[in-house]
């Protein structure tokens, strides 16, 4: 079962402290030095990718970003209480006016918490969860409990809580996060298991996006939104189906009212289930920034062919230079040719107006006060447009108005006629797919069967 609960998600243009020591980044790759706030900005999930990119970057030698006032390279932290990031020297000497760091190192700070955290009796409990869920599975075998794993490079090693393989082949370090853990830890381990081979994936004793701490976030959002759970429930869940079980919580997105905002759910997922991106050590049941990506698209070309719709609809339609330029230049985006002007469009007029007219239920464009004058005009005029005619008139339902309106009964008589031309391969008849583009753009309803032999 899945269970779901509404998360919005905040966007919040000022992400950047307010008085930040260094206000200024400098690209190495380009040496274009911009404002700080330039890099964190509008959007959280970015800001979190570009935090996990510059400790990877720095663990990797090939720094992004760096102070421009002395050239040393920077990462990005954020404030304890709140969420709020700055850029801070990667080494501080005292050279450089900027101040970015307290008396004890990220390093030092790390082992005390870090190492601290992985005494606990919890932390001990968990890697017991993940180690017997791990054992009810068949397809994972050398499972061990915080073994050496020896890196490709001299002295290079790490000591996952759990370590096995996945169908022999993968290796898999499962790691489990209780409290803190600095964003260098995370950097360096996936840095680590990519390097060798291996796959990491991060295990939490519980989850709440709604209470997330930013260690949290920075596991989640360069996760595709997805974070694992273990517990004794998972543990009972995985000895009944005879695999690794975890619940999944995971984030899907959806615009209302024009804003992007995200639902949270969570259900228990087996480990064969879930995507493997090892190659951006990642590993997800939902794919959050594929559907966030369509769903992006897909309400940018809502909003494009509502506005064309509006501009053809227009009473009188008159032309307008401005917005069909913009039309043009949007349309032109999306890999879509339209005619500098409607009316150097061979055909497009009699086309757009013969389907938004069956769209519409309404005469567009033609002086014809029923569908059945129109069905005439079009097989005497239009034959090429009669295909896509047909298609709008099943997509929106006009088959009964058309046959009321047929009193004489001379379209019923034509029906055969232009079937037989289609099967036979009438010329006269061909399908017109010079603006076959434009019309599955602008009728989605149709798209699937416009490209189809028309029957």
């Amino acid at each position: 079962m899945v269970y779901a609960s509404t998360v919005t998600e905040t966007v919040d243009e000022r992400l950047l402290v307010a008085d930040p020591q260094i206000d200024e980044v400098m690209d190495l790759a380009t040496g274009e030095i911009a404002p700080a706030e330039s890099w964190v900005s509008g959007d959280y999930q970015q800001v979190l990718e570009l935090r996990m990119r510059l400790m990877q970057d720095l663990q990797a030698n090939r720094p992004l970003l760096a102070c421009p006032m002395c050239a040393v390279p920077v990462h990005l932290v954020s404030l304890a209480a709140e969420r709020r990031f700055y850029f801070r020297h990667e080494t501080e000497d005292g050279r450089c006016p900027a101040r970015t760091k307290g008396r004890l190192s990220g390093e030092q700070i790390l082992a005390l918490k870090y190492d601290g955290a992985r005494e606990s009796q919890a932390h001990r409990d968990m890697k017991d969860v993940i180690a017997a869920s791990l054992r009810c599975d068949p397809d994972f075998s050398q499972i061990e409990i915080e073994p050496t794993w020896k890196g490709i490079d001299a002295n290079s090693r790490r000591r996952p809580d759990v370590r096995a393989v996945w169908k022999g082949h993968l290796p898999v370090a499962f790691e489990v996060q209780l409290s803190t853990t600095f964003l260098r830890v995370i950097a360096q381990r996936r840095q680590f298991y990519l390097r060798n081979g291996g796959l990491l994936l991060w295990v939490f004793k519980d989850f709440d996006m709604g209470d997330a701490r930013l260690t949290q976030d920075d596991i989640f959002y360069n996760n595709n939104r997805n974070a694992f759970v273990a517990s004794p429930g998972t543990l009972a869940a995985s000895r009944e189906a005879g695999n690794l079980v975890l619940d999944c919580v995971w984030s899907e997105p959806s615009i209302e009212l024009g804003q992007l905002g995200w639902r949270q759910f969570h259900r228990h997922a087996s480990f064969g289930e879930l995507t493997i991106d090892q190659a951006a050590q990642r590993v997800f049941l939902f794919d959050a920034d594929g559907e966030k990506t369509q769903l992006l698209g897909g309400y940018a070309d809502a909003e494009l062919r509502g506005a064309f719709r509006s501009y053809w609809l227009r009473q009188p339609n008159s032309y307008d230079e401005d917005l069909w330029t913009e039309l043009v230049e949007s349309f032109e985006a999306r890999g879509i040719e339209l005619p500098t002007h409607p009316g150097m469009g061979q055909g497009l007029y009699a086309l757009l107006d013969t389907l938004y007219t069956v769209k519409e239920g309404r005469a567009v464009g033609w002086r014809y006060d029923t569908l059945v004058k129109l069905a005439h005009h079009i097989f005497e005029r239009h034959r090429g447009h009669l295909w896509m005619f047909k298609l709008m008139l099943a997509a929106h339902d006009r088959g009964a108005q058309i046959k009321r309106e047929d009193t004489t009964r001379k379209w019923r008589a034509k029906v055969p006629v232009y079937r037989e031309a289609w099967a036979s391969g009438d010329k006269d008849f061909d399908h017109d797919d010079a603006w076959d583009d434009l019309v599955a753009f602008l009728f989605p309803e149709i798209a699937n069967e416009l490209g189809t032999t028309p029957h």
